[in-house]
């Protein structure tokens, strides 16, 4: 274009030549297509792949060689490693692949990363004087799914036993505070609470709940009866699937978790989905009761997560879905929050390590035992 003569308008162009170049190509015909759109041939043996490294890496070399002489991690499991950590990556991550259970409702994975990098993470919460570890297992928190209960659900669960769904509701939480962070009705109503009630979740006076909302929050008379509790709570969180310090309510006081024999009686005299529900709920208190004091994310420094592993909210509502977008926007305007759930540091001393696997393998298990009362209790 920059050599043609003419212009853009054909009425001023009539009669000019039109420019060509003065080098023509030959027509290919047989010859071989080697030209500027042909991709050059590249021999095998150039490498496809760079490893960048840093002068300040951590020293792990003590560490690497401590956990394979323990002799849980298997050298089997390394092939072709480029240094201490990257073998110590390969034999770990092997171990923790033949023991993760797929999960049909909770998502999460796991990193390893050192000392540099933890830091990073939770500089902006002021914890980094607590790092000490030169590697650590962090939990990935990598999306946020919602199932809901549902009403029909929960019906059924009470027409069983007026304290069936809140023991169900009690081994998830118990569950979720050993192995990944859920966001429960709990959670829910909490979150809620901050922004409506003053930080109190327990609130039931609708009259305490009306001058907060018209004075601090500037609210008018239709939008205050929305967010008084006698409203919210009931489909939000009602006390049977709270913990007891959440109840807002006197009666709720008799509610009771049942053990794994109660919960077999109760699979014995039901069929479908709440049968299931009821062995998936024994053999989870089971799994929580071989645990004992016992876990894992114990010692881990916590890393204030964007995401949990899965929410559980009691039905579908406009509460949750408010709650979760003021959630999402404050984060998204903030950025005080995570990719990760925790930061579990690699244990160095062989009595550690050998225990620190034992603690990894029980949490791994409840999070099997967890996700399938999930899957059966959820829609």
């Amino acid at each position: 274009m920059l050599f043609d003569p003419r212009s853009f308008v054909p009425e001023v162009d009539a009669g000019q030549p039109a420019w060509t170049p003065a080098r023509q190509h030959p027509i290919a015909r047989r010859r071989p297509a080697h030209d500027f759109l042909t991709l050059p041939a590249i021999p095998a043996g150039v490498p496809n792949s760079g490893l960048l490294t840093f002068g300040d890496e951590v020293d792990v070399l003590g560490l690497v060689r401590a956990q394979f002489a323990t002799g849980v991690l298997r050298a089997n499991d390394v092939s072709t490693p480029t240094g201490a950590g990257d073998a110590f990556a390969q034999a770990m991550f092997a171990w923790l692949r033949a023991r993760t259970p797929e999960c049909k409702r909770l998502s999460f994975g796991f990193s390893l990363i050192d000392i540099g990098a933890a830091k990073d993470q939770l500089m902006q919460f002021g914890w980094e004087d607590e790092i000490e570890a030169p590697l650590y297992l962090a939990i990935d928190m990598p999306g946020d799914d919602v199932y809901f209960i549902g009403e029909a659900r929960a019906s059924a669960l009470r027409a069983v036993h007026p304290h069936l769904l809140y023991t169900a509701m009690s081994l998830i939480n118990t569950a979720s505070a050993k192995s990944l962070f859920l966001r429960t009705p709990e959670a829910l109503l909490d979150l809620f609470a901050r922004w409506h009630w003053e930080y109190d979740s327990t609130l039931a006076d609708d009259k305490n709940a009306r001058e907060f909302l018209a004075e601090s929050c500037d609210m008018d008379e239709g939008d205050i009866e929305r967010y008084l509790p006698s409203v919210v709570r009931p489909e939000l969180a009602p006390d049977d699937v709270l913990p007891p310090a959440c109840h807002g309510y006197p009666a709720s006081s008799k509610l009771r978790a049942f053990g794994s024999r109660k919960l077999y009686e109760l699979s014995r005299a039901n069929n479908g989905w709440v049968k299931d529900l009821c062995v998936a709920l024994a053999e989870l208190n089971l799994t929580l009761k071989r645990q004992g004091d016992r876990s894992a994310v114990a010692g881990s420094q916590w890393a204030e997560p964007a995401y949990s592993a899965a929410t559980l909210a009691y039905r579908q509502s406009d509460y949750v879905t408010q709650v979760l977008d003021d959630l999402y926007d404050g984060l998204n305007c903030s950025g005080d929050a995570t990719l990760f759930q925790c930061f579990i540091p690699i244990a160095g001393e062989p009595k550690a390590i050998r225990q620190q696997f034992r603690d990894l393998d029980g949490m791994l298990k409840t999070i099997a035992a967890l996700d399938r009362v999930l899957t059966l209790i959820s829609d």
